[in-house]
């Protein structure tokens, strides 16, 4: 069952970190909601393995682009799309799971 990723409210939120004037995916920042968006990665609708996810834009290799981090509910895995494009038109790669060590990386719940 896929559970396409809809990322209206952060790529709408004004507290997006992206360089000066810079957009994130589907257009400018607004601080009202935007449409959804449909967010493709390695020519994909981006889709997590279980639940919700919970998107976050930022630089997260050195390269001044704006990437995207997505934690995800089940299990609490976190995905790690790199911006292969430039700030204004972003172009995300498949997504990897972010590991920390020989483990994947998790953010604990509870």
């Amino acid at each position: 069952m896929l559970k396409s990723l809809l990322l209206a409210a952060s790529i709408a939120a004004p507290a997006v970190a992206a360089p000066t004037g810079a957009s994130p995916p589907g257009g400018a920042i607004d601080p009202e909601l935007s449409p959804p968006v449909l967010v493709e990665a390695g020519g994909k609708p981006i889709d997590t393995e279980v639940g919700h996810a919970a998107p976050f834009v930022g630089d997260f290799d050195g390269d001044n682009t704006p990437d995207l981090l997505v934690g995800q509910f089940g299990g609490g895995a976190l995905w790690v799309f790199k911006n292969e494009g430039t700030a204004r038109e972003f172009k995300l790669a498949a997504g990897r799971k972010y590991k920390d060590g020989a483990e994947t990386g998790v953010v604990p719940a509870g």
